[in-house]
Protein backbone atom coordinates (compact mmCIF):
# COMPACT_ATOMS: atom_id res chain seq x y z
CA UNK A 1 0.00 0.00 0.00
CA UNK A 2 1.15 3.52 -0.46
CA UNK A 3 0.44 6.40 1.77
CA UNK A 4 0.33 10.02 0.44
CA UNK A 5 0.43 13.09 1.92
CA UNK A 6 -0.54 16.36 -0.13
CA UNK A 7 1.96 18.10 1.04
CA UNK A 8 3.11 19.74 4.63
CA UNK A 9 0.33 21.98 4.66
CA UNK A 10 1.96 23.70 1.66
CA UNK A 11 -0.44 26.30 1.80
CA UNK A 12 -1.67 29.79 -0.47
CA UNK A 13 1.25 31.78 -0.77
CA UNK A 14 2.84 30.74 2.39
CA UNK A 15 -0.02 33.16 4.35
CA UNK A 16 -2.60 30.24 4.80
CA UNK A 17 0.71 27.53 6.01
CA UNK A 18 1.42 30.43 8.70
CA UNK A 19 -2.56 30.79 9.85
CA UNK A 20 -2.32 26.77 10.25
CA UNK A 21 0.89 26.04 12.11
CA UNK A 22 0.67 29.57 13.87
CA UNK A 23 3.14 29.86 16.70
CA UNK A 24 5.39 32.69 18.28
CA UNK A 25 9.01 31.70 19.10
CA UNK A 26 8.67 31.50 22.38
CA UNK A 27 9.62 28.33 25.29
CA UNK A 28 12.38 26.33 26.32
CA UNK A 29 14.90 24.19 25.04
CA UNK A 30 15.92 20.56 26.57
CA UNK A 31 19.29 19.45 26.56
CA UNK A 32 20.12 17.92 22.99
CA UNK A 33 21.14 14.41 22.16
CA UNK A 34 25.15 13.98 20.27
CA UNK A 35 25.22 11.41 17.22
CA UNK A 36 26.16 8.27 18.17
CA UNK A 37 29.41 6.48 16.20
CA UNK A 38 29.33 4.99 12.75
CA UNK A 39 28.43 1.66 12.78
CA UNK A 40 28.75 -1.95 10.41
CA UNK A 41 25.53 -1.74 7.76
CA UNK A 42 22.89 -3.58 9.63
CA UNK A 43 20.50 -6.08 8.52
CA UNK A 44 17.03 -4.43 7.02
CA UNK A 45 18.35 -1.21 6.79
CA UNK A 46 17.67 0.98 3.65
CA UNK A 47 19.88 0.19 0.62
CA UNK A 48 21.46 3.39 -1.11
CA UNK A 49 17.78 4.11 -3.74
CA UNK A 50 18.34 3.61 -6.98
CA UNK A 51 16.60 6.37 -8.94
CA UNK A 52 16.88 8.02 -12.57
CA UNK A 53 19.25 11.60 -12.12
CA UNK A 54 18.37 14.83 -13.71
CA UNK A 55 18.54 18.60 -13.17
CA UNK A 56 16.75 20.12 -10.09
CA UNK A 57 14.86 23.33 -11.36
CA UNK A 58 12.59 25.56 -10.03
CA UNK A 59 9.94 28.09 -10.20
CA UNK A 60 8.34 30.91 -8.27
CA UNK A 61 9.12 32.98 -4.78
CA UNK A 62 13.29 32.96 -4.16
CA UNK A 63 13.32 35.99 -1.53
CA UNK A 64 14.94 32.94 1.33
CA UNK A 65 16.84 31.66 -1.14
CA UNK A 66 14.91 28.19 -1.50
CA UNK A 67 15.25 28.03 -5.33
CA UNK A 68 18.90 27.71 -4.81
CA UNK A 69 20.00 30.56 -7.46
CA UNK A 70 21.32 33.94 -7.37
CA UNK A 71 18.39 35.72 -8.14
CA UNK A 72 16.31 36.95 -5.68
CA UNK A 73 13.35 38.08 -8.04
CA UNK A 74 10.58 35.44 -8.53
CA UNK A 75 11.18 33.39 -11.19
CA UNK A 76 8.47 32.65 -14.28
CA UNK A 77 10.43 29.98 -16.22
CA UNK A 78 12.20 26.53 -14.26
CA UNK A 79 15.73 27.75 -13.16
CA UNK A 80 18.57 25.07 -12.99
CA UNK A 81 19.12 24.96 -9.60
CA UNK A 82 22.91 25.64 -8.48
CA UNK A 83 24.68 22.07 -7.05
CA UNK A 84 27.89 21.70 -6.28
CA UNK A 85 30.36 20.45 -9.06
CA UNK A 86 29.92 17.19 -10.03
CA UNK A 87 26.94 16.58 -7.91
CA UNK A 88 23.92 14.28 -9.35
CA UNK A 89 20.23 14.80 -8.35
CA UNK A 90 18.38 12.43 -7.57
CA UNK A 91 15.12 13.62 -5.60
CA UNK A 92 13.87 16.85 -4.52
CA UNK A 93 12.01 18.26 -1.44
CA UNK A 94 10.33 21.58 -1.07
CA UNK A 95 9.65 22.84 2.83
CA UNK A 96 7.55 25.66 3.82
CA UNK A 97 10.14 28.33 2.53
CA UNK A 98 13.48 25.83 2.45
CA UNK A 99 14.37 22.90 0.00
CA UNK A 100 16.58 19.65 0.07
CA UNK A 101 18.44 17.57 -2.73
CA UNK A 102 19.35 14.07 -2.25
CA UNK A 103 22.28 13.54 -4.86
CA UNK A 104 22.73 9.91 -6.42
CA UNK A 105 26.03 8.99 -4.05
CA UNK A 106 23.88 9.65 -0.80
CA UNK A 107 24.61 13.13 0.23
CA UNK A 108 22.18 15.80 0.92
CA UNK A 109 22.55 19.54 0.24
CA UNK A 110 20.03 22.08 1.17
CA UNK A 111 19.31 26.02 0.59
CA UNK A 112 16.42 28.67 1.22
CA UNK A 113 15.38 30.05 4.72
CA UNK A 114 17.69 28.80 8.28
CA UNK A 115 16.12 30.93 10.49
CA UNK A 116 15.06 28.11 12.30
CA UNK A 117 18.81 25.99 11.67
CA UNK A 118 16.96 23.89 9.21
CA UNK A 119 19.27 23.73 6.50
CA UNK A 120 21.84 21.92 9.03
CA UNK A 121 24.44 24.52 7.70
CA UNK A 122 25.04 26.31 11.17
CA UNK A 123 27.43 28.85 10.11
CA UNK A 124 25.42 30.20 6.95
CA UNK A 125 24.27 33.59 6.78
CA UNK A 126 21.63 35.09 4.72
CA UNK A 127 23.50 34.83 1.00
CA UNK A 128 25.36 31.55 1.90
CA UNK A 129 21.64 30.14 2.20
CA UNK A 130 20.63 30.92 -1.08
CA UNK A 131 23.86 28.24 -2.20
CA UNK A 132 23.03 24.77 -2.63
CA UNK A 133 25.36 23.67 -0.38
CA UNK A 134 26.27 20.24 1.99
CA UNK A 135 24.58 19.81 5.09
CA UNK A 136 26.72 19.53 8.54
CA UNK A 137 26.13 15.93 8.67
CA UNK A 138 27.80 14.74 11.99
CA UNK A 139 29.25 11.46 11.66
CA UNK A 140 29.89 9.92 8.42
CA UNK A 141 26.42 8.78 6.41
CA UNK A 142 25.05 7.91 3.41
CA UNK A 143 21.71 8.83 2.57
CA UNK A 144 18.47 7.10 1.53
CA UNK A 145 15.82 9.50 1.64
CA UNK A 146 15.40 12.97 2.74
CA UNK A 147 11.76 14.65 3.90
CA UNK A 148 10.78 18.06 4.83
CA UNK A 149 8.60 19.45 7.87
CA UNK A 150 7.49 22.88 8.29
CA UNK A 151 10.80 23.74 9.34
CA UNK A 152 12.97 20.64 9.75
CA UNK A 153 14.64 18.30 7.68
CA UNK A 154 15.23 14.54 8.37
CA UNK A 155 17.31 12.03 7.08
CA UNK A 156 17.42 8.42 6.69
CA UNK A 157 20.44 6.63 5.98
CA UNK A 158 21.75 3.23 4.10
CA UNK A 159 22.39 1.95 8.49
CA UNK A 160 18.90 2.61 8.95
CA UNK A 161 19.98 5.31 11.73
CA UNK A 162 17.84 8.86 11.31
CA UNK A 163 18.81 12.47 12.09
CA UNK A 164 17.06 15.48 12.01
CA UNK A 165 17.96 19.45 12.42
CA UNK A 166 15.85 22.39 12.74
CA UNK A 167 12.59 23.80 14.74
CA UNK A 168 9.51 22.08 15.88
CA UNK A 169 6.30 24.34 17.08
CA UNK A 170 3.04 23.90 19.02
CA UNK A 171 -0.19 25.94 19.52
CA UNK A 172 2.28 27.49 22.10
CA UNK A 173 4.79 28.68 20.18
CA UNK A 174 8.30 27.22 19.78
CA UNK A 175 8.14 23.58 21.01
CA UNK A 176 11.99 22.29 20.44
CA UNK A 177 15.25 23.56 19.33
CA UNK A 178 16.77 20.64 17.14
CA UNK A 179 19.88 22.01 16.86
CA UNK A 180 21.55 23.64 13.89
CA UNK A 181 23.38 20.32 12.62
CA UNK A 182 21.61 16.87 12.17
CA UNK A 183 21.27 14.93 15.15
CA UNK A 184 20.28 11.21 15.58
CA UNK A 185 16.75 10.09 16.46
CA UNK A 186 17.86 6.88 18.99
CA UNK A 187 16.11 3.63 17.52
CA UNK A 188 16.68 0.80 19.14
CA UNK A 189 16.61 -1.20 15.59
CA UNK A 190 17.39 -0.03 11.85
CA UNK A 191 14.57 2.21 10.44
CA UNK A 192 13.25 1.85 6.45
CA UNK A 193 11.30 4.65 6.48
CA UNK A 194 10.41 8.38 7.56
CA UNK A 195 7.76 11.24 7.05
CA UNK A 196 7.10 14.15 8.40
CA UNK A 197 4.18 16.09 9.42
CA UNK A 198 4.03 19.90 10.21
CA UNK A 199 6.06 19.72 13.52
CA UNK A 200 6.69 15.62 14.10
CA UNK A 201 8.25 12.54 12.66
CA UNK A 202 7.20 9.01 12.28
CA UNK A 203 9.21 6.03 11.69
CA UNK A 204 9.09 2.94 10.58
CA UNK A 205 11.49 0.47 12.67
CA UNK A 206 11.30 -3.09 11.54
CA UNK A 207 7.52 -3.99 11.95
CA UNK A 208 6.81 -0.86 14.53
CA UNK A 209 6.43 2.31 14.08
CA UNK A 210 8.20 5.21 16.42
CA UNK A 211 7.26 8.67 16.29
CA UNK A 212 8.77 12.07 17.96
CA UNK A 213 8.44 15.77 17.84
CA UNK A 214 5.16 17.93 18.85
CA UNK A 215 2.19 16.12 20.79
CA UNK A 216 -0.52 18.81 21.30
CA UNK A 217 -2.68 17.48 18.82
CA UNK A 218 -2.16 13.76 19.41
CA UNK A 219 0.04 13.71 16.39
CA UNK A 220 2.06 11.02 18.45
CA UNK A 221 -0.20 8.73 19.27
CA UNK A 222 1.65 7.60 22.50
CA UNK A 223 1.50 10.53 24.80
CA UNK A 224 -1.58 10.97 26.31
CA UNK A 225 -3.75 14.33 26.49
CA UNK A 226 -2.84 15.52 29.95
CA UNK A 227 0.97 14.91 29.32
CA UNK A 228 0.63 16.25 25.47
CA UNK A 229 -0.38 19.50 26.95
CA UNK A 230 2.38 19.93 29.18
CA UNK A 231 5.84 21.07 28.70
CA UNK A 232 6.88 19.15 31.34
CA UNK A 233 6.36 16.38 30.18
CA UNK A 234 8.77 17.53 26.13
CA UNK A 235 11.72 14.91 26.61
CA UNK A 236 9.55 12.25 26.31
CA UNK A 237 7.86 13.38 23.36
CA UNK A 238 11.42 14.13 22.05
CA UNK A 239 12.48 10.67 22.31
CA UNK A 240 11.35 8.22 19.29
CA UNK A 241 8.92 5.65 21.05
CA UNK A 242 6.95 3.16 19.55
CA UNK A 243 3.15 2.80 19.55
CA UNK A 244 1.91 -0.05 22.07
CA UNK A 245 0.52 -2.96 20.21
CA UNK A 246 1.77 -5.66 18.66
CA UNK A 247 0.59 -5.24 15.61
CA UNK A 248 3.23 -5.66 12.73
CA UNK A 249 3.49 -2.40 10.34
CA UNK A 250 4.15 -2.18 6.76
CA UNK A 251 3.79 1.35 5.90
CA UNK A 252 3.40 4.49 7.85
CA UNK A 253 2.36 8.41 6.62
CA UNK A 254 1.82 11.33 8.49
CA UNK A 255 -0.94 14.18 7.78
CA UNK A 256 -0.36 17.38 9.22
CA UNK A 257 -1.03 16.59 12.46
CA UNK A 258 -1.72 13.27 11.97
CA UNK A 259 -0.19 9.68 11.63
CA UNK A 260 -1.38 6.78 9.97
CA UNK A 261 -0.20 3.20 9.78
CA UNK A 262 -1.37 0.38 7.45
CA UNK A 263 -0.96 -3.36 9.23
CA UNK A 264 0.07 -6.78 7.25
CA UNK A 265 -3.60 -7.87 8.09
CA UNK A 266 -4.98 -4.81 6.47
CA UNK A 267 -5.79 -2.78 9.06
CA UNK A 268 -5.26 0.79 9.35
CA UNK A 269 -4.12 2.23 12.46
CA UNK A 270 -4.31 6.21 13.46
CA UNK A 271 -3.99 9.23 15.66
CA UNK A 272 -4.06 12.73 15.35
CA UNK A 273 -6.53 15.66 14.36
CA UNK A 274 -10.24 14.47 13.89
CA UNK A 275 -12.13 17.13 14.70
CA UNK A 276 -13.82 16.73 11.00
CA UNK A 277 -13.23 12.69 10.96
CA UNK A 278 -10.30 12.93 9.01
CA UNK A 279 -9.18 9.72 10.73
CA UNK A 280 -12.30 8.26 9.11
CA UNK A 281 -14.15 8.37 12.59
CA UNK A 282 -14.91 11.23 15.62
CA UNK A 283 -15.20 13.68 15.82
CA UNK A 284 -12.50 14.19 18.85
CA UNK A 285 -8.45 14.58 18.95
CA UNK A 286 -7.31 10.37 18.74
CA UNK A 287 -4.56 10.81 21.43
CA UNK A 288 -3.08 6.87 21.56
CA UNK A 289 -2.71 5.18 18.36
CA UNK A 290 -5.52 2.61 17.72
CA UNK A 291 -7.10 0.67 14.83
CA UNK A 292 -9.78 2.86 12.80
CA UNK A 293 -12.14 0.12 12.12
CA UNK A 294 -13.76 1.87 9.39
CA UNK A 295 -10.92 2.23 7.55
CA UNK A 296 -9.64 -1.17 8.32
CA UNK A 297 -10.60 -4.74 5.88
CA UNK A 298 -11.38 -2.25 3.03
CA UNK A 299 -8.38 -3.65 1.12
CA UNK A 300 -7.11 -0.13 0.80
CA UNK A 301 -4.11 0.35 -1.63
CA UNK A 302 -3.32 4.09 -1.32
CA UNK A 303 -4.43 6.67 0.46
CA UNK A 304 -4.01 10.52 -0.04
CA UNK A 305 -4.58 13.06 2.84
CA UNK A 306 -5.44 16.39 2.29
CA UNK A 307 -5.77 19.03 4.66
CA UNK A 308 -9.18 17.71 6.83
CA UNK A 309 -10.13 15.39 4.90
CA UNK A 310 -8.80 12.15 3.03
CA UNK A 311 -9.44 10.02 -0.50
CA UNK A 312 -8.30 6.23 -0.89
CA UNK A 313 -8.52 3.79 -3.69
CA UNK A 314 -9.20 0.15 -3.29
CA UNK A 315 -8.35 -3.41 -4.79
CA UNK A 316 -10.86 -3.18 -6.95
CA UNK A 317 -10.82 0.63 -8.12
CA UNK A 318 -13.37 1.77 -5.91
CA UNK A 319 -12.61 5.06 -4.49
CA UNK A 320 -13.75 6.11 -1.27
CA UNK A 321 -13.68 9.62 0.95
CA UNK A 322 -13.92 10.95 4.27
CA UNK A 323 -13.67 13.68 6.31
CA UNK A 324 -14.55 17.59 5.80
CA UNK A 325 -16.66 18.10 2.73
CA UNK A 326 -17.14 21.86 3.11
CA UNK A 327 -15.54 22.57 0.01
CA UNK A 328 -16.95 19.76 -2.05
CA UNK A 329 -13.58 17.65 -1.63
CA UNK A 330 -15.64 14.57 0.06
CA UNK A 331 -17.30 13.83 -3.61
CA UNK A 332 -21.23 13.29 -2.44
CA UNK A 333 -22.64 15.74 -4.72
CA UNK A 334 -23.48 17.69 -1.83
CA UNK A 335 -21.86 20.51 -0.47
CA UNK A 336 -22.23 20.65 3.53
CA UNK A 337 -21.00 21.62 7.17
CA UNK A 338 -21.93 18.10 8.08
CA UNK A 339 -18.57 16.17 7.81
CA UNK A 340 -18.21 12.35 6.70
CA UNK A 341 -17.54 10.04 9.39
CA UNK A 342 -16.47 7.29 7.54
CA UNK A 343 -15.79 6.06 4.11
CA UNK A 344 -18.29 7.02 1.37
CA UNK A 345 -17.90 5.66 -2.35
CA UNK A 346 -17.54 8.59 -4.80
CA UNK A 347 -19.88 8.03 -7.06
CA UNK A 348 -20.10 8.58 -10.86
CA UNK A 349 -16.70 7.65 -11.48
CA UNK A 350 -15.21 4.79 -13.95
CA UNK A 351 -13.90 1.34 -12.87
CA UNK A 352 -10.40 1.39 -14.13
CA UNK A 353 -8.96 4.00 -11.52
CA UNK A 354 -5.13 3.43 -10.89
CA UNK A 355 -4.13 6.12 -8.24
CA UNK A 356 -5.70 9.05 -6.09
CA UNK A 357 -4.25 12.42 -4.85
CA UNK A 358 -5.35 14.92 -2.53
CA UNK A 359 -4.62 18.79 -2.37
CA UNK A 360 -5.37 20.52 1.26
CA UNK A 361 -9.36 20.83 -0.47
CA UNK A 362 -9.42 18.88 -3.34
CA UNK A 363 -9.40 15.45 -4.49
CA UNK A 364 -8.05 14.07 -7.81
CA UNK A 365 -8.12 10.37 -9.30
CA UNK A 366 -7.10 9.36 -12.60
CA UNK A 367 -7.68 5.99 -14.51
CA UNK A 368 -5.31 3.41 -16.29
CA UNK A 369 -5.57 5.18 -19.59
CA UNK A 370 -4.65 8.60 -17.73
CA UNK A 371 -7.98 10.22 -17.55
CA UNK A 372 -8.14 13.07 -14.41
CA UNK A 373 -11.11 13.90 -12.34
CA UNK A 374 -11.38 16.52 -9.79
CA UNK A 375 -13.67 17.36 -7.21
CA UNK A 376 -13.68 20.13 -4.19
CA UNK A 377 -12.33 23.59 -4.05
CA UNK A 378 -11.78 25.84 -7.12
CA UNK A 379 -12.16 29.09 -6.27
CA UNK A 380 -8.11 29.20 -7.79
CA UNK A 381 -8.83 27.42 -10.79
CA UNK A 382 -7.00 24.39 -8.83
CA UNK A 383 -9.80 22.33 -9.98
CA UNK A 384 -8.91 22.57 -13.61
CA UNK A 385 -12.53 22.75 -14.89
CA UNK A 386 -12.17 25.78 -17.01
CA UNK A 387 -14.15 27.63 -14.53
CA UNK A 388 -12.94 30.17 -11.59
CA UNK A 389 -15.60 29.77 -9.45
CA UNK A 390 -16.09 29.97 -5.23
CA UNK A 391 -18.59 27.56 -6.01
CA UNK A 392 -17.20 24.26 -4.80
CA UNK A 393 -17.16 21.12 -7.32
CA UNK A 394 -19.45 18.56 -5.21
CA UNK A 395 -19.24 15.36 -7.77
CA UNK A 396 -15.93 14.60 -9.91
CA UNK A 397 -15.67 16.28 -13.27
CA UNK A 398 -13.00 15.23 -15.81
CA UNK A 399 -10.45 18.06 -16.08
CA UNK A 400 -10.51 19.08 -19.74
CA UNK A 401 -7.64 19.71 -22.33
CA UNK A 402 -4.80 17.41 -20.58
CA UNK A 403 -3.85 14.04 -22.81
CA UNK A 404 -4.96 10.61 -21.90
CA UNK A 405 -1.74 9.34 -20.72
CA UNK A 406 -1.02 11.36 -17.36
CA UNK A 407 1.07 9.63 -15.38
CA UNK A 408 1.10 11.39 -12.25
CA UNK A 409 -0.79 14.25 -10.26
CA UNK A 410 0.96 16.52 -8.03
CA UNK A 411 -1.39 18.76 -5.42
CA UNK A 412 0.06 21.84 -4.33
CA UNK A 413 -2.03 24.83 -2.12
CA UNK A 414 -4.30 26.27 -5.18
CA UNK A 415 -2.03 24.68 -7.70
CA UNK A 416 -2.25 21.83 -9.05
CA UNK A 417 0.00 19.80 -11.74
CA UNK A 418 -0.08 16.88 -13.40
CA UNK A 419 2.16 14.97 -16.32
CA UNK A 420 2.12 12.59 -19.06
CA UNK A 421 4.08 9.05 -19.05
CA UNK A 422 6.42 11.07 -21.52
CA UNK A 423 7.27 13.67 -18.93
CA UNK A 424 5.27 16.11 -20.22
CA UNK A 425 3.63 18.73 -17.34
CA UNK A 426 0.58 20.55 -17.19
CA UNK A 427 -0.12 23.03 -14.85
CA UNK A 428 -3.56 25.07 -13.41
CA UNK A 429 -4.69 27.15 -10.21
CA UNK A 430 -3.04 29.88 -8.54
CA UNK A 431 -0.41 31.69 -10.33
CA UNK A 432 0.12 34.53 -7.66
CA UNK A 433 4.13 33.51 -6.72
CA UNK A 434 4.16 32.54 -10.01
CA UNK A 435 4.96 28.74 -9.00
CA UNK A 436 2.83 27.31 -12.36
CA UNK A 437 5.76 27.38 -14.48
CA UNK A 438 3.60 28.49 -17.39
CA UNK A 439 6.01 31.58 -18.60
CA UNK A 440 4.13 34.54 -17.86
CA UNK A 441 2.46 36.55 -14.96
CA UNK A 442 -0.90 35.05 -14.20
CA UNK A 443 -3.22 35.46 -11.07
CA UNK A 444 -4.95 32.02 -12.03
CA UNK A 445 -4.77 29.43 -14.47
CA UNK A 446 -8.57 28.03 -14.95
CA UNK A 447 -7.81 24.50 -16.88
CA UNK A 448 -4.50 22.96 -17.66
CA UNK A 449 -1.77 24.21 -19.70
CA UNK A 450 1.02 23.10 -20.45
CA UNK A 451 4.42 23.71 -18.75
CA UNK A 452 6.86 25.54 -20.26
CA UNK A 453 10.92 25.69 -20.31
CA UNK A 454 11.68 22.40 -19.32
CA UNK A 455 14.30 20.89 -20.56
CA UNK A 456 13.70 17.50 -20.74
CA UNK A 457 10.75 15.04 -18.95
CA UNK A 458 9.58 15.73 -15.54
CA UNK A 459 10.26 12.90 -13.26
CA UNK A 460 9.49 14.33 -9.59
CA UNK A 461 7.08 17.74 -8.53
CA UNK A 462 7.69 19.24 -5.05
CA UNK A 463 5.79 22.27 -4.28
CA UNK A 464 6.80 24.59 -1.34
CA UNK A 465 4.96 27.10 0.42
CA UNK A 466 6.01 29.80 -2.13
CA UNK A 467 7.60 27.76 -4.34
CA UNK A 468 7.98 24.71 -7.10
CA UNK A 469 10.99 22.18 -7.61
CA UNK A 470 11.02 19.96 -10.17
CA UNK A 471 13.56 17.43 -11.16
CA UNK A 472 13.99 16.65 -15.11
CA UNK A 473 15.36 13.80 -16.51
CA UNK A 474 17.91 15.16 -18.80
CA UNK A 475 22.17 14.31 -18.85
CA UNK A 476 22.99 16.69 -16.09
CA UNK A 477 25.97 19.11 -16.96
CA UNK A 478 28.64 19.69 -14.10
CA UNK A 479 27.88 22.36 -12.38
CA UNK A 480 29.31 25.66 -12.22
CA UNK A 481 29.78 26.20 -9.06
Amino acid sequence: MRIRHAGTSIQDEYDTFMALIGSQKTGLQPPRASPSEPRDDLPGAPPVPSRPAGIPMGVGETDCGQLGIPQEQEQLLPTPVVVPRGKTIVDVAAGGLHSAFLTADGEVLSCGLNDEAQLARPDAGDQDCRRVTSVSLGPPMIAAQVCCGDSFTAVLDTLGRVFWVGQLRDAGGVFHDIGPRLLEVSLWAPATKIAAGAHHLAVLVGNSIATCGAADRGQLGRVRERRALKRSSRESSLTASPWTTATEFIDVCCGTYSTIGLTAADDIWGCGNNYLYQLGEGPRTIWMSRKLDALSQRNLVQVALGDDHAVALSSSGAVFCWGDGYSGQAGTGVISKQPLGSPRPVPGLPSNIKQVAAGPRQSFCWTSQGAVFCWGDGYSGQAGTGVISKQPLGSPRPVPGLPSNIKQVAAGPRQSFCWTSQGRGYAWGSGVSNQLCVGEEVTEVAAPVPMVGLPGPLHTISVGGQHTLTLVLVDPAPSAQ
